[in-house]
């Protein structure tokens, strides 16, 4: 039973892993001697790439130098009380063992962040690489109406279920600016569970889609004006990578972030977010004085972008990648 809810939660086929750290940038690459053997197992002759887990990969070819990419801290995860219950049974069952198994194998460990490549083993080599985006970063249009002081101002929260304490957090925020200002709608993904009192709210509006897939279509068919990242003081949240900056910039919008997540300094000093400390009532002022002033929301979202824009580079992808997996540079 385990395992069959365990697979509704796995890529099969799809992987946000694989497309922000490999496919986005890099498809062409299936014609230019890349095999995908599953979601997240990629080979060539001389190389074999795991990311997380090979579940789906009948074996991984022999004789090839292995390289295991890492986008969350799973250790961490395991014993980390606001995750999901059952997101944390996937990482004790499925991906700790995969970590286990696959980290002495490796010569290579390509990391999303910082804090992921300060914990790995000692004589591992580590590469570190950020997402990368296909859908292009938004234009301003959509603030058109909101700069004329009309129409609807759309705040969003983009974190998965994964992210329910740091939702958890929001939830009052959110309730007294829906009271106090009739023009906000709140966007989130469906899995999220909205408070009793807040169940069919009229401008509480669900990003469609349940699975990777389809929440990134949704995504890309929407705009908002500003997004609410806290990221409460947790272990599994202090690995977390640039990928929030650049979702926000494909979503048209400006953004507040947490003090404590160590890449919040890139939209804090680049004049593309607000940083702000994990209390409510600083939450609360920051959302209000921006909604008394839309220019000033704009502004942000305009450095969002630019900042967005800066860290959603294929190239680097590219260029890592041809060198790992041994292919002709020409040719990739």
């Amino acid at each position: 039973m385990f395992l069959s809810l365990v697979s509704r939660m796995l890529p099969a086929p799809e992987s946000p892993t694989s497309d922000l750290y490999f496919f986005n940038a890099c498809s062409d690459f299936l014609d230019a001697g890349v095999t995908r053997l599953a979601p997240t197992v990629f080979t060539t002759k001389r190389a074999c790439v795991v990311m997380r887990h090979g579940l789906g990969a009948p074996r991984l070819p022999p004789g090839r130098r292995l390289i295991y990419l890492i986008d969350d801290e799973v250790e961490d995860g395991v014993a980390d009380s606001s995750l999901p219950f059952l997101y944390r049974q996937k990482l004790r069952l499925l991906e700790r063992p995969a970590r286990r198994n696959f980290v002495p194998m490796a010569e290579v460990a390509v990391v999303s962040s910082p804090d992921l490549a300060s914990r790995r083993s000692p004589g591992l080599q580590t590469r570190l690489l950020h997402p990368y985006w296909s859908e292009p970063i938004a234009g301003q249009q959509h603030f058109d109406a909101v700069l004329r002081g009309e129409g609807w101002i759309d705040i969003a929260f983009l974190g998965s279920s994964v992210h329910r304490t740091d939702l958890d957090f929001l939830w009052p925020v959110v309730c007294a600016v829906l009271n106090e200002n009739p023009r906000v709608r709140f966007h989130l993904a469906e899995r999220h569970a909205v408070p009793g009192g807040l169940v069919g709210h009229p401008r509480i509006l669900r990003i469609p889609g349940r699975g990777w897939a389809a929440y990134r279509a949704g995504l890309g068919a929407r705009r908002f004006h500003l997004a609410l990242y806290p990221l409460m003081d947790t272990p599994f949240n202090r690995a977390r990578s640039v990928n929030k900056l650049i979702e926000h910039g494909v979503a048209g919008a400006a953004a507040l972030y947490s003090r404590n997540w160590a890449e919040a300094w890139r939209a804090g000093q680049g004049g593309a977010g607000i940083v702000l400390r994990n209390r409510r009532e600083d939450w609360l002022e920051a959302i209000r004085h921006l909604l008394a002033h839309p220019r000033a929301i704009h502004e942000l979202a305009c450095g969002a972008a630019a900042l967005a824009r800066q860290l959603n580079l294929a190239e680097p992808q590219r260029r890592l990648w041809t060198e790992l997996l041994g292919l002709d540079a020409d040719a990739a």
